[in-house]
């Protein structure tokens, strides 16, 4: 009885469609799975939206009123040192920096370096009641907004 001879491996033809498409893909795709800047705005985006989270809860925790700049494409949260100016809204009175939460340090302030910062409103206040002294719109590098709702001090982003 007689096998056939079967032959293993693959056709020219299946070989270049295989390297096309490869290099359809990696000149068009991979260029956006490593692009850094991207990831980096929605970090920013992400830590300045729990910055002023937090600083609405610190306002509740500690009964005194947390103030968030926003400045120079940068946030900074400070308190006053003071505690008989708990309830005040003049900046001068905001003198102590918020330690980061996460690294125990001061100030709780971040700024990359290439993504803008805007707020429609700067300084703004969260109180002990945990509302905010206005409305506040931020947005980063332009794209990406989330927003302080003064009545209820609602922090939200826009989807």
């Amino acid at each position: 009885m007689a096998y056939p001879i079967t032959q293993k491996g693959f056709t020219l033809v299946e070989l270049v469609t295989t390297m096309l498409l490869l290099g359809i893909l990696s000149a068009t795709a991979l260029p956006k799975f490593f692009s850094v800047s991207g990831y980096q705005q929605q970090v920013f985006f992400d830590d300045t939206l729990a910055a002023v989270r937090f600083a609405q809860k610190l306002a509740v925790a500690t009964g005194c009123n947390v103030q968030v700049s926003i400045a120079a494409d940068t946030y900074t949260l400070t308190r006053p040192t003071d505690r008989t100016v708990c309830t005040s809204l003049s900046s001068t009175d905001f003198n102590q920096a918020v330690n980061n939460p996460g690294t125990g340090t001061p100030p709780y302030s971040n700024n990359p370096s290439g993504i803008s910062l805007t707020a429609s409103t700067s300084p703004f206040y969260f109180t002990a009641l945990g509302t905010a002294s206005a409305d506040v719109t931020l947005t980063i590098a332009g794209s990406q907004t989330f927003y302080v709702v003064a009545a209820t001090g609602f922090v939200y982003e826009q989807e």
